[in-house]
């Protein structure tokens, strides 16, 4: 998206919001939207958003948890450590080699332990 790459990220936002208005079951567009909201400093919206993604994502997998990185930091952003925390060890449990997730996962349990 051109108004990503450019550093705009207010007219990303609106972009991608209307967007939805005419497709609104476009997963892609949803967490796009969530990370620009994420950077924007809109978490609540950037919740909405990444759970909206989610929500859409596992339509068919509905005994599963939702559960993406970019909704886990929104979630730690707002101070809900606990439920990021949670998030991140579902992800861990999927995807137990990603050294990202665990490295992350580190730097919480520091920054929390402060």
């Amino acid at each position: 998206m051109e108004a990503i790459r450019e550093g705009n990220l207010e007219q990303a936002e609106f972009t991608l919001t209307e967007l939805l208005e005419f497709a609104p079951v476009e997963v892609r567009a949803w967490k796009l939207l969530a990370r620009v909201q994420r950077q924007l400093g809109h978490i609540e919206e950037g919740i909405a958003s990444a759970t909206r993604a989610l929500q859409l994502q596992n339509n068919a997998l509905t005994d599963e948890p939702l559960a993406s990185v970019t909704l886990a930091r929104l979630l730690w952003q707002q101070s809900e450590y606990h439920e990021a925390m949670r998030m991140l060890d579902l992800l861990i449990e999927k995807r137990p080699d990603d050294t990202e997730l665990t490295e992350l996962k580190s730097h919480w349990e520091m920054e929390n332990a402060v």
